[in-house]
């Protein structure tokens, strides 16, 4: 095919199919492996989002040639596909559009946040859509040095919280973990917007990993993820530490108080009224043609 392809190694724990748009992603995350792939440029990977030519065409090509029994198509694993190019070319809504005419199972992971909501209105109803968001940090300072160029955390916590109202599936992938107290309260704080979690460590930083008890993470977060009910996969690189091994007491319990840090508390907050605000208006103007 060309422009579907069968991911190789850790990707495969994601999709046995995927479609990168996009060569190049200006999110210009600290921990992204494509840019330390030998034959990638760092400077030219992160300066344009490069979108793939004749993607549309391509794809076109391909889906003809697939069936009722083709695996979910992962969207995506280079270049994240609700980059800002993206609100001007399209090239994301234009493939939801074909795969959804198909019957195609798909789904989206992206760090654009509410740049996405722009096409939940093709997802909704759609029940072989489901939009997956990275969020790894609960604290915003950690996220601008990671991950410079991104939405905010509030950012991607709005698209996700608005596709779980539409009753769009929703996912996290919590990877890479680098602060597991940052991870375990993300799982705290939105396991009711979020159908499934993936969770995976940091790799290719071992002055950082080798300061992380990842055993105890594992234990941990399987443990909390237990208690809530959650559907989740913890990524290899995490039960291959100790597959044998049981889950001791986890770091959270059912009598301890977690609380969501203020900032972010008021952030979704306001978003909430600002929603139920526009929802108000929208309502009004259906019934009277007017808001009061």
């Amino acid at each position: 095919m060309k422009i579907i392809y069968e991911p190789k190694g850790k990707a495969r724990e994601y999709a046995e199919l995927a479609i990168n748009l996009y060569n190049g992603c200006i999110h210009g995350c600290r921990y992204c492996h494509i840019a330390k792939m030998p034959w990638v440029s760092p400077d030219q990977y992160y300066q344009t989002a490069n979108p793939k030519k004749n993607a549309i065409a391509k794809l076109m090509d391909d889906v003809s040639k697939l069936d009722g029994n083709t695996p979910e198509i992962h969207l995506s694993f280079t270049g994240d596909v609700y980059q800002p190019a993206e609100m001007q070319l399209h090239l994301t809504r234009k493939t939801i559009a074909i795969l959804i005419e198909h019957g195609l199972p798909f789904t989206i992971l992206t760090k654009g946040g509410t740049r996405a909501m722009k096409d939940f209105d093709l997802l909704t109803g759609y029940d072989k859509a489901s939009f997956g968001s990275t969020i790894v940090f609960t604290k915003q300072a950690d996220a601008d040095y990671w991950e410079p160029n991104a939405p905010s955390i509030v950012n991607r916590i709005k698209a996700v919280e608005e596709a779980h109202s539409r009753g769009i599936r929703t996912w996290i992938s919590l990877e890479p973990v680098i602060d597991p107290k940052q991870a375990l309260e993300l799982i705290e704080y939105f396991h009711h917007i979020v159908d499934h979690w993936k969770v995976g460590k940091l790799n290719h930083h071992p002055e950082i990993e080798s300061k992380v008890d990842w055993v105890k993470f594992a234990d941990d977060a399987k443990a909390l993820l237990d208690r809530l009910g959650a559907d989740y996969y913890l990524k290899k690189s995490l039960t291959s530490l100790h597959p044998q091994a049981t889950c001791p007491k986890p770091t959270f319990t059912e009598k301890e108080e977690v609380y969501m840090p203020r900032a972010l508390r008021v952030a979704i907050m306001d978003h909430d009224r600002a929603l139920a605000k526009e929802r108000r208006r929208n309502i009004a103007r259906k019934l009277h043609g007017d808001v009061e």
